[in-house]
């Protein structure tokens, strides 16, 4: 048995901060309460009884802070070649989670650690994370091998207020309310607390209702101010200034997208307002920024119109072409307030086109006759 109590401690070359430690050790299994600015709460070291592997790790906590030095430790033990290296099955909850600064709320993670024959995996049985805004919970496994490591997820996350989220994240002011959920699957080539855009893969189930975009700057969340059509006001100087300008509210957004590589697909991403309907279909580029859209504006016209919109906006099978068709045959009359555009280039400075019902850029007006067809 020991107890300590420090204005730092190192253990394993982890350091804490403000220490009250106390640990005893009876029959193969350590007990140890601590109180420190990184952590706080009790766990239970059970030791294997056979010898293979280093048991399991059972942890209660008030608070749980990881720093983002911490990730270099836990690759290098990952991707050892030390055949001796193992790590225990980990079954932990802690109240109030931090990692790199964000505050995220309940965590609860339940993994065990294999040794398989193509090198090490975690297997991840349970991953939570609770907090007022949303809640998120995850299943899967992290793979590493001679050829490196290999993150696999199917995730579900229930969305009571998108804009907090977003705040929690680094991103504030950039959506007001918004509730729904978000599912899926994800792969990615490193850890699971390594996000790497390049090799990201998978796909994304998204149903959102009762939100509104702000108005952002582009350097601030620049896929936000992508889906969010701000450009269109920008690079434009009619047609619907006062509907996305300022934010586009919204009754509901729904999409689907498949990822490959960094680069994500859509053909039936829609938005639906009380303003207007938009549509959009095409590929997004994770890692560089980019996109190459098309999107369709529908504004508020006749109550008859309306009611095709709507029933065509809602249905998630139906692409942005299978729509366009279907509302020109039984509503005409939208054809003529329908709007099309590309939107393509860097995120941050779009290129935005506006294309006729023949699908030809527009003429440029005469005072942009000295700049690109893409601003007109």
């Amino acid at each position: 048995a020991l107890a300590a109590r420090a204005t730092e401690l190192i253990v394993l070359g982890k350091k804490f901060d403000q220490v009250v430690l106390g640990a005893s050790q009876e029959k193969g299994t350590w007990q140890v309460n601590i109180d420190s600015a990184q952590a706080a709460g009790y766990l239970t070291w059970i030791q294997s009884s056979s010898g293979r592997g280093l048991g399991k790790v059972t942890a209660r906590l008030a608070s749980l802070i990881v720093p983002r030095t911490v990730t270099s430790d836990v690759k290098e033990l990952m991707n050892t070649k030390d055949a001796a290296t193992e790590m225990p099955a980990l079954d932990i909850v802690a109240e109030q989670f931090q990692l790199f600064d964000k505050k995220l709320g309940r965590l609860d993670l339940t993994a065990h650690y294999v040794r398989a024959a193509a090198g090490r995996e975690w297997r991840i049985r349970n991953l939570s994370l609770i907090n007022p805004d949303a809640t998120f919970s995850a299943s899967g496994n992290w793979l590493t091998g001679s050829n490196g490591s290999t993150t696999n997820l199917n995730y579900n996350l229930t969305i009571a207020d998108a804009g907090h989220l977003l705040e929690r994240f680094g991103y504030a002011g950039v959506l007001r309310g918004g509730k729904g959920k978000m599912d899926g699957s994800l792969r990615w080539q490193g850890a699971p607390f390594s996000f790497d855009e390049p090799s990201l893969s998978g796909s994304i189930n998204l149903d959102m209702e009762s939100g509104q975009f702000l108005k952002v700057e582009p350097g601030a969340a620049k896929l936000l101010g992508v889906l969010s059509l701000q450009s269109l006001p920008r690079r434009l100087t009619l047609d619907f200034r006062d509907v996305f300008s300022q934010g586009f509210a919204f009754d509901s957004v729904t999409g689907n997208a498949s990822i490959e590589n960094g680069i994500a697909t859509t053909d039936n991403f829609k938005m639906r307002g009380v303003n207007a309907a938009v549509l959009m279909d095409g590929k997004v580029d994770i890692d560089k920024e980019t996109q190459d859209l098309r999107v369709v504006v529908i504004p508020e016209i006749n109550a008859g119109a309306a009611s095709v919109v709507y029933g065509l906006a809602i249905n998630p099978v139906i692409g942005v072409g299978t729509f366009l068709a279907q509302l020109l045959l039984r509503a005409p009359l939208a054809q003529a307030f329908t709007f099309e555009y590309t939107i393509t280039g860097p995120w941050g400075d779009p290129n935005v086109t506006k294309i006729d019902r023949k699908n030809k850029p527009t003429v440029p007006p005469a005072s942009h006759a000295g700049r690109a067809v893409t601003e007109s």
